[in-house]
């Protein structure tokens, strides 16, 4: 199992939240988050556990056990945050191929 930073990214863009406002409310240096964000140091359990809270996701949404999983998982991921963005039209036509791929995720 490995941490997944691409969801740390994801689920911070789905609360609304900038690297400056999470790092206030998880009480870690703005720098300190960006890099763990980034993939540039590794997360401790501390921080795993404020930041998971105040995303209030568990913690099992940022382990990841199979890469091809990860992969489809991810881009799941990407195209929610880019859903959230269009108009109702258009999040209609994306909505039916993320149902799709979340289907692939869970099988």
């Amino acid at each position: 199992m490995q941490f997944n930073h691409y969801k740390l990214k994801a689920a911070r863009c789905l609360k609304g939240y900038s690297v400056e406002e999470i790092a206030r409310r998880t009480g870690i240096d703005t720098h300190a988050y960006w890099r763990m964000e980034s993939g540039k140091t590794q997360l401790k359990v501390r921080h795993f556990l404020k930041i998971a809270t105040v995303l209030e996701q568990p913690l099992t949404y940022f382990i990841e056990e199979s890469e091809l999983i990860t992969d489809v998982g991810d881009r799941v991921t990407e195209l929610r945050i880019l859903l959230d963005r269009l108009d109702s039209e258009g999040k209609e036509q994306y909505l039916a191929l993320i149902q799709s791929l979340e289907a692939v995720c869970l099988t």
